[in-house]
């Protein structure tokens, strides 16, 4: 019995020892004060625009020396026997980018997006203008100015939040990319 447990506990202790698995590198995205924003890890899916304004959108299979290595789907529409389209994924690609190479990140998107990117104010500005405009033409009346004031309150609110939402974190003063190796 005693002979089984010792056994049992030198196997327990020499097969982690044996069974390392080599893990990839990883990069940080940090803001200026050296806070970390997001960890990309083998396995994380990433949206890129490079130097040269390409767009990557993929998996990303391993990081390595300052690389990603990301796996890029080709998906288009494609046509069946029958004449119909169907979309579908044509090939898979591996695509080497450095990490001097990344000049924004997309971010992904968020819940309630549509109201922090503004377009629901800029659509309901639009919509209450016209609406205002049809009706007051429809039953002879004049137009209402503080109709269309509050109409287009909502239509600047709706720009500023548009112009102000970025949906890309631009690589350069304020963010920057960390390689850290793990190996």
């Amino acid at each position: 019995m005693k002979r089984i447990l010792i056994i049992f506990l030198v196997i327990i202790f020499i097969m982690p020892l044996i069974s390392m698995a080599q893990g990839s590198d990883m990069v940080l995205l940090k803001k200026h004060n050296n806070r970390t924003v997001k960890s990309y890890l083998a396995g994380t899916p990433i949206h890129l625009i490079t130097v040269n304004g390409e767009r990557i959108k993929g998996t990303i299979k391993k990081i390595d020396k300052d690389s990603l290595f990301i796996n890029t789907y080709d998906e288009r529409a494609g046509y069946t026997m029958w004449g119909t389209r169907v979309w579908d994924t044509l090939s898979i690609g591996l695509t080497k980018i450095h990490m001097n190479e990344v000049r924004e990140i997309v971010k992904p998107r968020a819940g309630f997006s549509i109201i922090k990117n503004g377009y629901i104010f800029l659509a309901g500005g639009i919509s209450y203008a016209l609406l205002h405009l049809v009706n007051a033409a429809y039953l002879k009346q004049p137009v209402d100015g503080v109709v269309m004031a509050k109409a287009g309150g909502l239509i600047v609110g709706g720009w500023i939040l548009k112009k102000t939402n970025k949906s890309t974190v631009t690589i350069g003063r304020r963010y920057h990319l960390q390689y850290v190796p793990l190996k």
